[in-house]
């Protein structure tokens, strides 16, 4: 994660401008981001507008929001954050107090307020900026036909792949089905 911008005062309030570049990135936002905080992002709203004669239309427009987070929900299977909440900044295409949810993505940048921040989230903004904390293990998780593949991190365990193949089961002597199953599935 970049640090773009900040202004914190320790245990007070302030801001922190960041910008998500590894899907892990992702985790340590939705440990930042609490009920309660305010979020700026940019996002795509569907906009409907009336004409004098009645008809309307409906298009979607690139607008930044400023919500009050009212809810936060990370799906780590593909890493995406959701935070819902109402909008609490005038804007043109948006009334005050309007639900939306925005879907922070890596490469787009946020900026989180807080009315304190305490040691654990600055502690977790400099883990998260510092690039030496990236260092990632492989590592195969297997037992008798199935294999989990895993990218092992700081703080994450991501599964990048499972393997699943059926082995059959040994019998009283007559193994060769078996070792066979446990040869294909090991190729």
């Amino acid at each position: 994660m970049k640090l773009l911008r900040k202004y914190i005062e320790k245990n007070g309030p302030g801001y922190a401008s960041l910008l998500p570049e590894e899907p892990e990135d992702m985790w340590h936002a939705f440990n930042l981001i609490q009920v309660g905080d305010t979020l700026r992002s940019s996002t795509v709203r569907k906009v409907t507008t009336e004409s004098a004669t009645g008809t309307t239309s409906s298009q979607r427009v690139h607008t930044t929001l400023t919500i009050a987070i009212e809810n936060v929900d990370f799906d780590a299977s593909d890493c995406s954050l959701h935070v819902k909440g109402r909008n609490i900044e005038e804007n043109q295409h948006v009334k005050m107090g309007a639900y939306h949810t925005l879907d922070l993505e890596l490469n787009r940048k946020f900026e989180l307020r807080k009315a304190c921040w305490d040691a654990i989230h600055l502690e977790r903004i400099d883990q998260a900026c510092d690039p030496t904390q990236y260092a990632e293990v492989a590592a195969v998780v297997m037992q008798e036909g199935l294999a989990h593949i895993c990218l092992l991190s700081s703080s994450m365990t991501i599964i990048r792949a499972k393997i699943d193949q059926t082995v059959p089961r040994k019998r009283k002597g007559n193994a060769s089905q078996h070792d066979k199953g446990m040869s294909r599935f090991f190729d």
